[in-house]
């Protein structure tokens, strides 16, 4: 079968810890950001540092481990909601300095869902080009550059990340299934509107902050707690096996809380999970394949084992999919 051959994972060296927040804020955030969050600390980019210093190495490591060289690979994807430039995309970027000649390319961006959706998609990709040997997916984040410092409700909970996978193709899915969802007309509720076509980067729009990330409305209920369990009864239905037979579950990692509550409504137990968003905040379009490859270095997941993994982003854009490791 088509399977993950190579993994790879890169954070910024900068750490932030909750204390560099509460001495900014003048006030203590530890109740909320470890209690509520889960989070203790984030890596942020320094000021000289983009996402594809992060990608890079995160790529690098995920191509030796595969034991191929950069040359052949047939596609390099980058999926995430924060790029290199406006234009080109950060995956042409990525292939040139890695010397991926031999690579097509393509972003894409479903906000924080990225990942899972670029996965998807470079699956029925590989699926439908048999003489594509291998696939290079990079989830990415470096909102921080986005984030107003002053803003106690967005600089605290976000930060900066890389994980790569490399895919061999075998002519058959890497996937055993995927369930895919979204909403749009919760599309100008959370984001960094400033930028593109609608809103070009101008005094007005500079002076309104619309070039920061942005939340302009609240949800009546977290879309998380909603979203999620169903989307897992469908995915699992789609492959006639229960929650129970799930050996990994991975969520967005945005709050700890709320990953909880839904473990206990769809009652798996916490170990079948992992987190790592109190070591490495939250990561966006990184997140997932970041829990996964440290759920891996940790033990918590080995060949064979049935991988369920479960994204969110704003828009609103959510997609699961379920893989043997």
């Amino acid at each position: 079968m088509s399977h993950i051959a190579g993994m790879g994972f890169k954070v910024p060296d900068r750490v932030v810890t909750n204390a560099y927040f509460n001495e900014y804020f003048h006030e203590d955030l530890t109740g909320f950001l470890e209690g509520i969050v889960g989070q203790r600390e984030r890596h942020w980019l320094g000021e000289g540092e983009s996402v594809v210093d992060l990608c890079l190495p995160a790529a690098q490591e995920a191509i030796a481990e595969a034991g191929i060289k950069a040359a052949d690979l047939s596609m390099v994807v980058v999926a995430s909601d924060t790029h290199e430039y406006i234009s080109p995309p950060t995956s042409v970027v990525v292939q040139g300095k890695l010397g991926a000649t031999n690579a097509m390319i393509f972003d894409l961006s479903a906000s924080c869902a990225s990942f899972v959706t670029a996965l998807a998609t470079v699956d029925a990709w590989l699926k439908a080009h048999p003489e594509y040997r291998y696939a290079l997916l990079i989830g990415e984040y470096g909102m921080t550059k986005y984030l107003d410092k002053d803003d106690r409700y967005t600089v605290s909970l976000f930060a900066d990340g890389a994980a790569a996978v490399v895919i061999e193709n075998s002519g058959d899915s890497l996937l055993l299934a995927s369930k895919f969802i979204a909403d749009g007309t919760y599309h100008d509720y959370l984001g960094v509107f400033g930028g593109g076509t609608k809103y070009p980067i101008s005094d007005e729009t500079l002076a309104k902050g619309l070039h920061k990330l942005r939340i302009l409305k609240k949800y009546d209920e977290n879309p998380n707690l909603v979203g999620w369990p169903p989307l897992v009864h469908d995915l699992m239905f789609a492959i006639r096996l229960p929650v129970s037979a799930i050996d990994l579950i991975i969520f967005t990692q945005i709050n700890v809380t709320i990953i909880r509550k839904v473990l206990e409504i769809l009652a798996i137990p916490e170990s079948k999970s992992h987190w790592i968003m109190d070591r490495y905040g939250y990561t966006g379009s990184a997140c997932i394949p970041m829990a996964l490859y440290d759920a891996r270095c940790q033990g918590k997941v080995k060949a064979g084992d049935l991988v369920v993994l479960v994204a969110s982003g704003a828009g609103q854009a959510m997609g699961a999919v379920a893989l043997r490791l």
